[in-house]
């Protein structure tokens, strides 16, 4: 039986478009962005000082990264209504590699209590997907355990990550796709 959704934040309940960013600095680049990006992810530097290294590295005004950071990010609003219609079934989870004071812009407290049983933030608790230890994280703090769990990210590493763990789950790449392969894990269990 199926007893928690645990979603990814970008790329899922978020539309992630990090070519934006990386369009900021010149492709030799790419590597100490990505190295900027697993810091802030992990907690080892604050949004301010993340903005900042970035801007330092694109050559531009941290005003002009944080705009792009802001844009970078669209809602997944007829995910994130479908996630709140189904909490009346299932405890509703969310694990996401963010960085410090992220979570604020995307979701305001009272979204938060309404949509999420928990939250699992990378940088709040040092871990990162896809280790092993952040799922486990997860599934504790949900108080379920893997078997009764669907873990659904649009990155196959992270995915992979979760099976590991034994935990069901959706490699995201559209909604009705997630809802198929929803009903098809339900229907599976069920059988």
């Amino acid at each position: 039986m199926i007893k928690a959704l645990i979603f990814d934040c970008f790329g899922v309940l978020y539309w992630d478009d990090l070519n934006r960013l990386y369009n900021l600095v010149h492709p030799d680049q790419f590597q100490d962005l990505k190295d900027l990006m697993h810091a802030c992810d992990h907690g080892y530097m604050s949004r301010q000082d993340f903005l900042e290294s970035v801007a330092e590295l694109a050559g531009i005004s941290v005003d002009a990264v944080a705009a792009v950071m802001h844009d970078k990010h669209r809602r997944n609003e007829p995910l994130i209504a479908r996630a709140k219609e189904l909490k009346s079934k299932y405890k509703i989870g969310m694990i996401s590699n963010m960085g410090y004071d992220m979570l604020k812009d995307l979701f305001d407290e009272q979204e938060r209590d309404e949509l999420f049983d928990d939250m699992v933030v990378s940088s709040e608790v040092g871990l990162i997907k896809p280790s092993w230890d952040i799922f486990e994280l997860a599934l504790e703090r949900l108080g379920v355990a893997a078997d009764e769990t669907v873990f659904i990210d649009d990155q196959p590493a992270n995915v992979e990550g979760a099976e590991r763990v034994g935990m069901k789950t959706i490699l995201f790449t559209t909604n009705a796709q997630f809802e198929t392969e929803l009903a098809a894990i339900e229907t599976a269990v069920n059988a």
